[in-house]
């Protein structure tokens, strides 16, 4: 959705990297049928309609949850017009790239994350009684791809 080619509305691809992860509200979960949507001012009206609902028809709901509205937000740019699903990633999208841009960051990013990781593996076929070079606790070594696991030298 969020790249140069999607073909929805410029003001929603940039509603998507000014948000963050918490910018989602659970839908539905009354009649079991729960969607994560973007928190905009229909979504949140919808919650508010659920939770404030004495009689629990879906029919008081249903309106603020239509997915023709939700549709119409990807034509008209208006991303308080309807409700549009969006998951907790939608933190993490931080610009609007071309397709080729996003696939190649993405492989880039692989490659690096599998770098890293493998470095922390130590090898089967290593000599009996032989130390490990990194991932040593208490002999002020560290691993140096502790990092990416959330661990830093001081937790070591």
């Amino acid at each position: 959705m969020c790249t140069i080619e999607a073909p929805i509305h410029h003001n929603v691809k940039q509603e998507i990297v000014n948000a963050q992860e918490t910018d989602t509200e659970l839908v539905l979960r009354r009649w079991k049928n729960t969607s994560r949507l973007y928190a905009n001012k229909i979504a949140k009206q919808a919650v508010k309609v659920e939770k404030e609902s004495t009689s629990g028809k879906f029919e008081e709901v249903a309106p603020f949850v239509s997915g023709k509205r939700g549709r119409e937000v990807f034509i008209n740019g208006d991303v308080d017009h309807g409700v549009w699903t969006a998951g907790q990633v939608i933190g993490l999208i931080h610009d609007i790239p071309s397709c080729e841009d996003l696939v190649k960051r993405i492989e880039r990013e692989a490659e690096e994350t599998l770098k890293k990781a493998s470095s922390l593996i130590i090898s089967s076929d290593a000599p009996s009684g032989s130390e490990p070079t990194t991932g040593s606790v208490g002999k002020n070594t560290n691993s140096p791809g502790a990092e990416i696991w959330g661990i830093g030298k001081s937790k070591l």
